[in-house]
């Protein structure tokens, strides 16, 4: 990806009010990933809507940055289960519908 794609880190946390050690730690966390060039470290634009989720949850929530990994994982789980009781939801709709439509032609 070329440099002028990507967003440099410490211009990311000035915007946000953070010191660079918060992306730091995401990263050691194996949350994002950085791209260093000469001494430089940067973000990658797909990657910002994960990252800013990280920032609201720490200022917002109050959230300290070493816990966001367990926070992360809870909410990837949360979101398996309500994409899972969609799909279950569909079924039943699905199966209910087939079943009125035996009932009607009897």
């Amino acid at each position: 990806m070329p440099i002028e794609d990507l967003i440099p880190a410490s211009d990311f946390c000035a915007y946000h009010h953070l010191e660079i050690n918060f992306v730091y730690l995401l990263e050691q966390q194996g949350l994002i990933e950085t791209v260093t060039v000469e001494q430089s470290v940067y973000l990658q634009p797909g990657q910002l809507g994960q990252l800013e989720k990280f920032v609201r949850l720490h200022q917002d929530l109050s959230v300290h940055p070493g816990d966001l990994d367990i926070v992360a994982d809870l909410l990837d789980r949360l979101e398996g289960l309500q994409k899972q009781v969609t799909q279950l939801q569909n079924r039943l709709v699905f199966y209910e519908s087939i079943s009125e439509s035996r009932e009607d032609q009897l």
